[in-house]
């Protein structure tokens, strides 16, 4: 098999994969916490009451928040998702990094390409329901950092791709990235992990 598809084939497995994993780690925290009635579907994890709960939050109401759910055990729950991504696409960085891995560099693009989204978000003045703003008005954390720090290990993957693989896999990880994720949020996941 080519090098290049199987750079596509690759990133086009691990980007939904990835994406799941992130919202089961959120999930779990659900669990852990025990908030009411967690959901898991192809895209979001949530519990009942959670966008009541955010507006709450977002207006102050902290004691009616809490009244719903643990402030500190809905923070947690949105730290579990970043943290498990990122914790995804630093195996992949190694196995990049070590070993010229188009596996290892298709499961850090997988993870990191939230990071660019995430910023984009920020540019446009909606990071509201970003999980970085959910820790940071939870948990105290600054959501800015958070979000670059996603950004840095986005170039990193990036640079590392260019540098160990080339430019022509980099493009067929994207392209790969790209078509597995449109066709992800708008038919396979729907179908397999409806909301």
């Amino acid at each position: 098999m080519a090098s290049w598809l199987k750079a596509a084939a690759w990133a086009a497995i691990l980007m939904p994969l990835t994406l799941v994993l992130h919202e089961a780690a959120h999930y779990v925290g659900y669990l852990i916490y025990d908030l009411p009635n967690p959901t898991l579907s192809y895209a979001s994890g949530g519990f009942e009451g959670m966008r009541q709960y955010w507006i709450m939050l977002r207006e102050g109401e902290r004691e009616a928040a809490e009244a719903i759910a643990p402030i500190f055990g809905v923070g947690i729950s949105a730290l579990f998702g970043p943290a498990l991504t990122f914790l995804m696409g630093a195996v992949g960085m190694y196995l990049l990094a070590a070993r010229n891995s188009i596996f290892g560099g298709a499961l850090a693009l997988a993870c990191f390409w939230r990071a660019g989204a995430i910023a984009l978000l920020y540019v446009l003045g909606r990071p509201e329901h970003t999980d970085e703003a959910h820790i940071a008005i939870t948990l105290g954390i600054p959501d800015v950092p958070n979000m670059l720090a996603g950004v840095a290990a986005l170039i990193a993957a990036l640079w590392l791709l260019f540098t160990r693989l080339g430019w022509r896999i980099v493009l067929a990880m994207i392209v790969g990235v790209g078509v597995s994720l449109t066709v992800w949020m708008t038919a396979l996941g729907p179908l397999l992990l409806p909301e």
